[in-house]
């Protein structure tokens, strides 16, 4: 083998090798400011069908058991509420779904005032850790680190690369999210869809 066969060879063997721990190295580049807005407009049409599920048992939980007919009455129109508002959603351009907004408040905080139920348009980002617990997909409960049994509460609606996997059990992580949605909850305590944009 001559001696430029033999560089040559060297060479790809060196780049086959390096080329995983190349791609693990090279940071990942930030969603532009529309595909940002895009990833928070179908995560918050998640959040909602979600909630669309949830009062649907509800209901179903009212229609077989010893419930009254207020709340029977009070779950369908949620459910209408929410279809209507979801259908909103999906048919909303990208370019109307407003930039997302820093958030002031801290992340431990179980009482948080500043929202109303519902979309929250904009969305807000915050900064939390995560001790995954267990394999999440949409709907799970993330377990945040500051978070107790009163809350604040976080689920996953959204997650960039659309792969929850990529949180491993036992694992820790610092997540980059933003609330799309608040849920109804007891008081004041915060009960969120989020979106995941960032992982480290």
């Amino acid at each position: 083998m001559s001696m430029i066969s033999r560089r040559a060879l060297t060479a790809v063997l060196m780049a086959l090798i390096l080329y995983p721990f190349a791609l693990f190295a090279s940071p990942r580049p930030e969603e532009s400011p529309a595909d940002l807005r895009e990833s928070l407009r179908q995560s918050t049409v998640t959040a909602i069908q979600l909630e669309i599920e949830a009062y649907g048992v509800k209901l179903q939980a009212a229609m077989e058991g010893t419930g009254n007919e207020e709340n029977r009455a009070k779950f369908r129109q949620k459910i209408e509420e929410l279809e209507t508002e979801r259908e909103r959603f999906d048919r909303m351009p990208t370019a109307e779904y407003p930039d997302p907004v820093a958030s002031i408040p801290d992340t431990a905080s179980v009482f948080d005032e500043a929202t109303a139920w519902g979309p929250m348009v904009p969305a807000e980002l915050r900064e939390m850790v995560v001790i995954v617990d267990k394999p999440y997909d949409v709907g799970s409960l993330l377990a945040v680190e500051g978070s107790s049994r009163s809350g604040p509460f976080f689920h996953l609606a959204g997650i960039r690369g659309r792969d929850a996997a990529i949180l491993k059990p036992g694992k820790r992580y610092q997540l980059t999210v933003y609330l799309v949605y608040r849920r109804e909850y007891f008081g004041f305590i915060g009960d969120y869809y989020v979106y995941v944009s960032a992982i480290r």
